[in-house]
Parts: C-alpha cells; structure tokens; sequence
C-alpha cells in the first residue's frame, strides 16, 4: 500500500511570538494513506522539514495492509528517523484502523471524551503590556490561560504575567519554551508563585538531565509552582532521566513520534508519579484531533492551535465549554475541507 506525502501550508491569525522566534506561516506535512490521514506538525526547533517526511516516507514499506491493519506490529517495524515523520506514519495508521473498524479511536482506546480537560488557550509573548491586557481580559474564571513568555528580558516577562494577572481570573500557565537561564528561574518561580502561578513550562533550554536536577536542588522546596517539562523530553528514556527533577511532562505527538509512542510515555510518566500535559505544535485539526483522543488521559490540555490558524484544512474537532474533542467520525475523524489543497504527490 502506497503512502504519499502532501506539504501543508498553515497561516497563523497573527503572528506568534515565542523565545524561539516569530511565525507567521508554517509548513506540515500530510502523509495519505488509502484514505486515511496523518499530520507532521514542524516546528523549526525539531529541525525536520516537509522534505525530510518525504524522504522518510519514500523507504518504507508498510505491506498491504488488508482488512484490520496489525497496528502494533506495524508500527513496531518502523524505522528510525524524524520523530514528526513517525508522528505522521503513525496517524495515518491508526486513522486507517478507527475507519476499517467504523469507530473513533477513543473508543478503541477505551477513553471518555467527555473526561477531557479544559484547553488552555495561548498567548504569545505581547508587543505590549496594554495589548496583553486587553487579550487577558477576555477571558473568564473557568477558562485555561497559557503565557508565552522568554522574551529575553525576566522582568519584562515577570511583568507580563503580572499584568494578565490582573486582567483575567482565569487560571495562568507560564510556558518559558527555555528562555530562561537556571539563576533566572530560581529567582523568578518563586515570583510567579506569588501571583497564582499554575504551572511553569521548560523555564530552560537543556535536555541535559542534570541541569534540571541542579535547578531542583536549587529551588525552594514550597512556594514555587509546579515545573513541566517539554521541549526536553522526546523518548521515554527523557521522562525516566527527569523523574525526580520535574513535576510533569507536556507529550506532543510531533515530538513523541505519535499516538502509540505517546501512550507509551504517558504510562511511564504516570508511573513515575508526574502529572500529565497534552499540547499542540502549530498544526491542523488533523494533527490537533488525533492528540484529542487522548486528551482524558492528561491533567492538563493544551489543544488550541485550532483558534490560532486561518482556513484550516481540516474539520476535525468540536469545541465544547472549552474542552477540544474529537468529532466521532470514525479513525480520527477530521477530513479535509474546501482549503485544503492536497491530494498526495
């Protein structure tokens, strides 16, 4: 059976501004698999380009794949490369499995939607403090607000947090996406306490284990908010590496390498007593659908890439009181939309 790969281009309502640069547009691939779909979310940190999936893609052989496709030993057989390549493999896998057997994949994962957390919404590091202000006002007591923050300069960002917090009483996040040094987050977590703080997100940069025990060590046992890693973690060797250092993980399927590798480490993860985060890259309904169907295994969901793109591609989530679900089509459930340009090539 044939894959073909489709580049996929998405353009943000507006730019987005985190410590890794600014985005305006991004281009994901889409892998086709006999009517079935699967996403390569890429963002520039994860260096893999549409051409990188391609090539990928291009040496595999997956069988026929008659009937039931054997998803497990399928999968298993894949070889290494790019973790959004095998991300997008995967998808297309089990979308095609969901839609053989008729039912969406919670179903076959034996998981409740109606479980899922309320998706934090993502602001990205503001131009200025009275736009912040504005955006943070719109949101309630019962909604999810994550901070992009590593602007470069900490007070800057401590301002930034202080003046949503007195916009909005929506809970806050902080996501930092390592723009911060290790004497910065010890002196700034404790501040960030103090306003409420929920959680912090990859105050650093390191994928190196024992820089983030050092920052464990040197932090105060209470008083500073719980720390999630993300950009660090990529295997289940990482959350293992981080247990004790690290309060929770954020699983992305881009960077985990898909559905089956996610509910891998979340396993592991939840084993070792860490609190559970589900987010998004800048990607599709498509992408954002699959990681949906996971979403009631996660403390925390972050799944709103969907609000922050013009003329999705995909349909393929419904957003109901802040909660991001799957549709119930069967497999995944998303399916292209008049925007979407691709056929496979």
């Amino acid at each position: 059976m044939t894959l073909q790969v489709q580049p996929l281009e998405i353009t943000l309502r507006k730019p987005f501004r985190i410590a890794h640069g600014t985005s305006t547009v991004r281009t994901n691939a889409v892998v086709h698999l006999d009517g079935a779909f699967g996403e390569a979310g890429l963002p520039p940190y994860l260096g893999t380009t549409a051409d990188d999936v391609r090539e990928y893609v291009a040496r595999l052989d997956l069988g026929p794949l008659d009937g039931l496709p054997p998803v497990h030993h399928v999968l298993s057989r894949l070889p290494e490369g790019p973790s959004a390549a095998r991300c997008a493999v995967d998808l297309a896998v089990h979308d095609l499995w969901g839609k053989r057997i008729g039912r969406p994949l919670y179903e076959l994962f034996g998981l409740d939607p109606r479980m899922s957390p309320r998706s934090f919404v993502t602001l990205s590091i503001p131009d200025s403090l009275d736009e912040l202000r504005e955006q943070a006002g719109r949101f309630g007591p019962e909604d999810r607000l994550k901070l992009k923050v590593g602007s470069g300069d900490p007070d800057r960002d401590l301002a930034v947090v202080r003046t949503a917090r007195e916009a909005t009483r929506a809970m806050i996040a902080v996501d930092a996406n390592g723009g911060w040094s290790i004497p910065q987050t010890m002196r700034l977590a404790p501040l960030l306490h103090d306003v409420g703080v929920e959680f912090l997100e990859q105050p650093i940069a390191s994928r190196d284990a024992d820089d983030w025990h050092l920052l464990r060590r040197l932090l105060p046992h209470h008083g500073v908010p719980p720390i999630f890693a993300d950009e660090s973690v990529f295997t289940a060797d990482d959350v293992v590496m981080l247990a004790g250092a690290v309060d929770g993980v954020n699983f992305k399927l881009a960077k985990c390498g898909g559905l089956a590798p996610t509910r891998s480490m979340v396993s592991v993860a939840r084993a070792l007593d860490l609190k559970i985060m589900l987010g998004c890259m800048i990607e599709s309904s498509l992408a954002v659908a699959a990681a949906a169907h996971l979403a009631p295994l996660a403390d925390y969901v972050d799944l709103d890439a969907p609000l922050l793109i013009r003329d999705d591609p995909f349909d393929g989530v419904l957003l109901e009181e802040g909660r991001v679900l799957p549709t119930g089509r069967p497999g995944i459930g998303a399916v292209p939309t008049s925007t979407y340009a691709g056929t496979g090539a």
